[in-house]
This record gives structure tokens, C-alpha cells and sequence, in this order.
């Protein structure tokens, strides 16, 4: 669902992402993972990983954190740059958070158009390592009850696209009930 409002988030996005309240741990920890940069201290990741057992098992929760470090690392290395992240525990998602979302989603199927534009948003490359690492972490949250139900390349284009700088837009992303990235 895409409703029109101002952007209420502080950053330079014009689109603020709603995300579904059980797909806030999974990018919290994307989150913490970002925070390390200023202090490496491993126990940032605690909180988001008690926040995943509610919807997995806790040995699930442990792997999602630990692919989600590996993929972090793989990304940023790539990218050069920094991802804008929203604070902890805040559904309004970034841009840069929604595309990692979707690129993680759509890694089921790495050569799909979506992967391809999500990671070309993100400015990596699909089909190398990151699928793989981005294909393990989808598996690990697949085992759960996380809602995180993929938008089709048309949707994904228009939460991104050159039309969206013209007005603020609130997206309600990867809440349409019973979608799971499982499927």
C-alpha cells in the first residue's frame, strides 16, 4: 500500500519505507552492524537478535545475525560507502534499508529483473558472492514467521523512481499478511 505524506524521517530520502513490524529485527540488525563502524563491540548485536527469537527459533535468530555480518561486510566493501539507516527499533525504513530488503528477498532468484535493479540501486553486483550470502540469509529468515513479502520490479520502481522526489511518500512495505519470503 503507498500513501502520500510528508517524509516524517529527518534524512535526505523523499520516501520514508513503513516497514511490517516483524521485518523491523531483521534490519535492525543491518542497523546495529552500521553502528559498529563508531565502536566495535559485537554485543550491538544482542538486542536485534533477542528481538528475531519472538518470530524464529533462537538457533535461527543467531544465523540470520551472523549471515546478516557477513552480507553487511560483503556490501559495504563493494559499495564503498555507507548505508543511511533509521534507528534502531523504527519501522520508517530508508531507502538504502528498503533496497537491501528487497535485494535479500529477491535473491531467491538472482538473475530476476528486481534482483538486478534492487542491486543496481544499491550500486553491487547480483551474481556474485553477495547472491549466495544474500540466498543463506533468506533461507534463515524464511524459517520463521517474519512477514517480508516481495514487491513486484514495477512496485520497486516506483518506490525508488525519479517520481517519488516530488512528493514525500509513505510506503506500508512487506505488510501484506500471510506473504513470507518463503514463498
Amino acid at each position: 500500500m503507498i500513501e502520500t505524506f510528508a517524509n516524517p524521517s529527518s534524512g535526505p530520502d523523499p520516501v520514508a519505507v513503513l516497514f511490517h513490524p516483524t521485518a523491523v529485527p531483521v534490519i535492525d540488525v543491518f542497523r546495529s552492524i552500521g553502528r559498529l563502524d563508531d565502536q566495535y563491540d559485537l554485543s550491538l548485536l544482542d538486542a536485534p537478535e533477542r528481538a528475531l527469537s519472538a518470530y524464529v527459533s533462537p538457533g535461527a535468530a543467531k544465523g540470520i545475525v551472523s549471515d546478516a555480518l557477513l552480507l553487511a561486510f560483503a556490501l559495504s566493501r563493494q559499495r564503498g560507502r555507507a548505508f543511511d539507516h533509521r534507528p534502531l527499533r523504527s519501522r520508517y525504513g530508508s531507502l538504502d534499508e528498503y533496497g537491501l530488503l528487497v535485494l535479500i528477498g529477491a535473491s531467491r532468484r538472482p538473475r530476476s529483473d528486481l534482483a538486478r535493479e534492487a542491486s543496481a540501486f544499491l550500486e553491487v553486483s547480483p551474481f556474485d558472492l553477495l547472491t549466495a550470502l544474500a540466498g543463506e540469509l533468506a533461507r534463515q529468515i524464511g524459517l520463521g514467521t517474519i512477514v517480508f513479502p516481495m514487491p513486484d520490479v514495477d512496485e520497486f520502481r516506483s518506490v525508488i523512481g525519479t517520481e517519488a522526489h516530488e512528493q514525500g511518500i509513505l510506503v506500508e512495505a512487506f505488510g501484506k499478511p500471510g506473504l513470507h519470503l518463503g514463498l
